[in-house]
């Protein structure tokens, strides 16, 4: 398709604006968004069970096969397969990983097996196919105090750092059986 994300919201923009709110303490603050009249109200935050705040840019839904979810591609459940596209964020706005890089391909795991971090798990379990997302994983859901560092002690991602995602959810598929 032709892309499909609303022009005015930069990940960039977005990525620097939330790296001060983290500091803060959250998102509740209201991040400003590239287009200076839009404000994210408090309200609209979603948390994780284990403390992932999340603000949903683009609504997802049931694919129309699996309006009710019984082939188990609507809901992301523990052990279904899910595939996102995603860009990480440190709170600088630096870009440390991403799918969307030229050449890159959306991640596919499966829910529950921690073959992404906790963080990204809880938010995602929380989606529907074809929701975006903007998310403030904590550095507990994250990579914590391991941070990612070579043992030389250089560090990708440094110890303790809250990380921002942006999300969407291409695809859910009910584990094979």
């Amino acid at each position: 398709g032709g892309g499909g994300r609303p022009a005015a919201l930069s990940r960039r923009s977005w990525a620097a604006g939330v790296g001060a709110m983290a500091a803060a303490g959250g998102l509740a603050g209201g991040p400003r968004v590239a287009n200076a009249d839009a404000t994210v109200d408090a309200s609209a935050v979603r948390s994780t069970k284990g403390g992932a705040k999340y603000v949903v840019v683009k609504e997802g839904a049931c694919p129309k096969a699996d309006f009710t979810g019984l082939l188990g591609s609507c809901e992301p459940r523990t052990g279904s397969i899910c595939i996102i596209d995603y860009t990480g964020f440190l709170p600088n706005g630096q870009v440390f990983d991403s799918t969307e890089k030229k050449g890159g391909k959306p991640l596919a795991f499966k829910l529950g097996s921690k073959q992404v971090i906790v963080g990204l798990e809880q938010v995602v379990s929380q989606m529907l196919p074809g929701e975006e997302v903007q998310a403030l994983i904590p550095s507990a859901l994250a990579y914590g105090e391991k941070g990612v560092c070579t043992d030389g002690g250089e560090c990708l991602i440094d110890p303790n750092t809250n990380l921002k995602y942006y999300i969407k959810l291409k695809s859910v598929a009910a584990p094979p059986v």
